[in-house]
């Protein structure tokens, strides 16, 4: 159903909204306003946030707001904890091969600080952090990475991102986990509305294939010195390579340019190379370094590599099974 889902972090994923209050409530003092209580917060905070401070503080000018919110944000010794199903669900995402991407208006270090201390950040194939106005950006961000409108959905607990999925002309769909209350969300009448990601994922799990499209290199052959044994190693032996390869995008969206997809004439040449390169004791070994060239060196977001060794004559092959995926792509 959907090849690319687009995230906001606070609220959606990560559970920031105490810190979130109480560097809130740090700039409401520098100008005389009154604490919000979390009620209070969530009944009237709203994205993008310059025009909530322009309202509630007018007089006020927004380098000096970042600044203090900064300030209070980096001082502040609340913690913060993912949403329960939010890392069970970017897994499953990954291992069907859905791109993934992060769109929050949270100030760039502080959200690089969370995600990595959280063990998130490596899922996103990029991120899009600082971002004030959602629905003015999510065009560039939809056009930067070759998104297809009826293959994506933005992911959010606000308002506004359900808006910048409306400006997009992408699926909507609603979190209650968040800062926005449900009566608030509906307001923004995203497509679908889910309690949490788990339920999400089950939903999807109905209508998502298993696998995202994909490109299969077929008993690739290949010559390499190996095996435990150093007589083994000693002369080369023929082994053979299935690769899936899931490719940055779509097929629908790669238009006949070759660049969008992965030249398997070119990745077959490369790994006989890395094969025929230098002895190697275990088949494992050079299963992984297989993989993780067709993720590093191609752009595939994910690669399953299947290993044959002829080696053993009661046995037609030996074999082995690795996959990678896609890291910090940025």
């Amino acid at each position: 159903m959907f090849r690319n889902l687009i995230f906001d972090w606070s609220g959606t994923l990560c559970d920031d909204m105490a810190l979130t209050i109480e560097a809130t409530n740090y700039v409401l003092e520098q100008y005389g306003r009154a604490p919000l209580d979390r009620a209070a917060f969530r009944a009237e905070f709203q994205l993008p946030y310059p025009d909530y401070y322009a309202v509630k503080i007018p007089e006020a000018r927004l380098e000096d707001l970042e600044n203090y919110y900064r300030k209070a944000f980096a001082a502040s010794t609340v913690g913060v904890t993912l949403i329960p199903h939010a890392r069970e669900f970017v897994q499953w995402c990954r291992e069907r091969g859905i791109r993934c991407f992060i769109l929050t208006s949270m100030d760039p270090k502080a959200f690089a600080e969370q995600a990595h201390q959280l063990g998130m950040y490596h899922y996103f194939e990029h991120i899009h952090s600082g971002i004030h106005n959602k629905e003015h950006y999510i065009a560039t961000l939809m056009q930067q990475h070759g998104l297809v409108p009826a293959e994506t959905a933005f992911i959010g607990d606000m308002q506004h991102d359900i808006r910048a999925a409306h400006c997009a002309g992408i699926t909507g769909i609603g979190t209650l986990t968040g800062y926005n209350n449900p009566t608030q969300l509906a307001e923004a009448e995203p497509e679908l509305t889910v309690p949490h990601l788990g339920a999400l994922q089950q939903l999807l799990g109905k209508c998502q294939p298993p696998t995202a499209e994909s490109i299969c290199l077929n008993g690739l052959e290949l010559s390499c010195c190996i095996g435990v044994p150093e007589e083994e190693r000693a002369t080369p032996q023929r082994l053979t390579a299935d690769i899936t390869l899931v490719p940055p995008c779509t097929f629908g969206a790669m238009g006949e340019d070759i660049e969008r997809t992965i030249n398997y004439d070119t990745l077959a040449c490369r790994l006989a190379d890395i094969a025929a390169a230098e002895p190697t004791v275990l088949i494992e070994t050079l299963a992984c370094k297989l993989a993780n060239c067709c993720v590093q060196e191609f752009g595939a977001l994910r690669a399953e590599v299947e290993l044959h060794k002829y080696i053993l004559p009661q046995l037609l092959s030996t074999s082995v099974r690795t996959t990678s995926m896609a890291r910090d792509r940025k």
